[in-house]
């Protein structure tokens, strides 16, 4: 593995002018102001209902739900540009709430947002960027981050618009488009870092695609990066400093952010592919105006072996990912342009997913850098980072060795070991 400059990094990846992403154009808002997109299907939904097949049945259902209640933590955050109508409705119901719990003569509870520290360490903090960044990587492993990488804040990458509609758990296709609130995007200049988080999903678990069980480990993922950026960024405004929290991925692109902080690089499945999970990670960032070190990005050898491998888009149930060479042409308009990769065609994947009535997780499952960080593996990234001869043979043997295969979900609940602390 080789760190590359930002400029080595441009010359690798951007091929063109970069514009801005509008947040409208993703698939999970799309269907509920495109006409044409929308009549596609019936029910853009993927809630999930209840099977007798195992991987599907109540209790993998109800386990898939109940990962992913911990997102609701994020639902009052006013840190972002644009808040959600329901975000901006529930932060002033919260606030007559506070009022009225106050009984005369009690202090109020502590809230880190309200505290003002003293100029002087404030200032005497912001003067040693080398000691806050190592603060900030321990602190957000501390609350629950597997990686943990920074960048300077690369504006490209922020939306230009929010796009607040219907939601992404999707809806009728044969009900009326409502267009939601489409609201431009800007972010003061003084928030020049970002802290960019992953959380890996159970390796156990995304074996058994495209079923609820590996749902569960995605939805566990959602949670986690939740709650630990309510943590992390009470922490900032602790120091006396801004954090914005980009917790649900509402304020800009993830995956470039997280390859210029060094923590992956892109696949052909167009996913963030990092050295100690592949690409069973979630991806969530802070931007904040606390200065910091800037880690650089990082080459391993996964450009040349993605050309190679091909399994995702071989197995890709909906040939939503290409098998052709990267490009910097976009597909559809859910494509941002000026990139060289991969782009993937987000309307047939999203739709697959509406017509499955769930997620589809396999081109995470099936790829070969998803694999435990022991020293097995490791020692076969390392033929795959340094000899390009190796990367054929070791598309083979992931093969024979069975690995990428779906399990059958019939002895889960039995077999069952889950990772503690």
């Amino acid at each position: 593995m080789k760190r590359l400059t930002l400029d080595q990094w441009e010359k690798k990846y951007i091929v063109a002018p970069v514009e801005r992403f509008d947040q409208k154009n993703t698939m999970f808002n799309r269907w509920s102001w495109e006409p044409e997109i929308r009549k596609q299907l019936k029910d853009w939904c993927f809630t999930g209902e209840v099977t007798d097949k195992q991987g599907y049945a109540l209790r993998d259902l109800a386990l898939r739900r109940s990962s992913r209640v911990g997102t609701a933590v994020s639902m009052s955050d006013m840190s972002k540009p644009n808040p959600s109508r329901f975000t901006r409705a529930l932060s002033e119901a919260m606030k007559e709430v506070r009022k009225a719990a106050v009984l005369p003569g009690q202090t109020p509870s502590m809230d880190a947002a309200d505290l003002n520290p003293p100029d002087w360490a404030k200032e005497a903090y912001a003067s040693d960027p080398e000691s806050a960044t190592r603060d900030i990587k321990k602190v957000s492993r501390y609350f629950g981050a597997d990686l943990v990488g920074i960048c300077r804040f690369d504006r490209r990458w922020l939306y230009s618009h929010t796009y607040d509609g219907e939601g992404p758990s999707g809806g009728p296709g044969d009900a009326p488009v409502v267009i939601g609130e489409h609201i431009p995007q800007e972010i003061p200049e003084e928030f020049k870092y970002v802290i960019v988080t992953c959380f890996a999903e159970d390796y156990n678990m995304m074996k058994y695609y495209p079923s609820w069980i590996t749902h569960s480990a995605t939805s566990m993922g959602y949670s986690m990066m939740a709650i630990t950026n309510q943590f992390l960024s009470a922490f900032i405004r602790s120091l006396g400093f801004k954090a914005i929290n980009c917790a649900i991925n509402d304020v800009a692109l993830s995956t470039p952010m997280a390859m210029q902080a060094g923590l992956g690089d892109l696949g052909r499945n167009g996913l963030l592919i990092t050295p100690e999970f592949g690409p069973r990670v979630r991806i969530t960032q802070i931007i904040t105006d606390l200065p910091l070190v800037a880690d650089q990005p990082i080459d391993f050898g996964v450009t040349e072996f993605c050309n190679v491998c091909k399994k995702c888009a071989q197995l890709c149930a909906s040939q939503s990912i290409i098998s052709g060479e990267r490009t910097s042409e976009p597909l559809n308009m859910s494509n941002a342009g000026g990139v060289l990769k991969w782009p993937i065609n987000a309307e047939t994947c999203r739709m697959y997913w509406g017509r499955m009535n769930r997620p589809c997780t396999t081109c995470i499952s099936c790829c070969p850098y998803n694999k435990t960080y022991d020293l097995f593996h490791r020692t076969v990234s390392w033929f795959t980072d340094h000899l390009r001869w190796a990367d054929p043979f070791c598309v083979k043997m992931d093969d024979l060795f069975g690995y990428g295969k779906p399990k059958k979900a019939d002895n889960f609940w039995e077999e069952w070991r889950p990772q503690q602390l």
